[in-house]
């Protein structure tokens, strides 16, 4: 968490020199306190409810469904549970980061991750109602495979690795 921290700062340190230097560093600040204060509330529900989330995860529940042990299964469920996780990044993260706390496997996270970022359900409607229904299906269809795919790899990796 650290060199994210350290890369943002640098990066932010830069941006406020060069807007320093055009006279416009105020408004980037006030711009940026701005959005800060649309964020908050949503991220303090956010960690709130994923701390809860990581409480009330039954420890069998996990170890059966989304643990290392629990292999393509818990690919599955990942895939599909991202699939339905409809929140911004600001929400879905810390609730992602509860179930990978409570003991998922690393191939169950990244299938959810992925799930959530190419399946979101709630895109569907706007999907299918511009570029087609048949469009929509074949682009789902390809990304349950993309994540399962992802998920695989990764169940892999930890399989090797950890």
């Amino acid at each position: 968490m650290l060199l994210p921290i350290i890369l943002f700062a640098v990066l932010g340190t830069i941006l406020f020199i060069i807007n320093f230097r055009a006279g416009k560093h105020g408004e980037g600040l006030q711009a940026g306190v701005g959005q800060l204060k649309g964020v908050i509330p949503v991220l303090v529900v956010a960690f709130i409810l994923a701390g809860m989330l990581e409480i009330l995860l039954p420890e069998e529940f996990v170890r059966t469904w989304l643990a290392r042990e629990a292999g393509v299964r818990g690919i599955f469920l990942g895939t599909f549970g991202g699939m339905i996780l409809a929140m911004g990044p600001y929400a879905s993260f810390p609730i992602i980061a509860s179930i990978h706390a409570a003991g998922a496997g690393l191939g169950t996270v990244i299938a959810l991750i992925t799930g959530w970022t190419l399946l979101g359900l709630s895109r569907v409607p706007f999907e299918a109602g511009t570029l087609g229904f048949k469009f929509t299906l074949i682009r789902m269809a390809l990304g349950i495979l993309f994540c399962v795919g992802a998920g695989l790899i990764a169940h892999g990796v930890e399989l090797l690795l950890f």
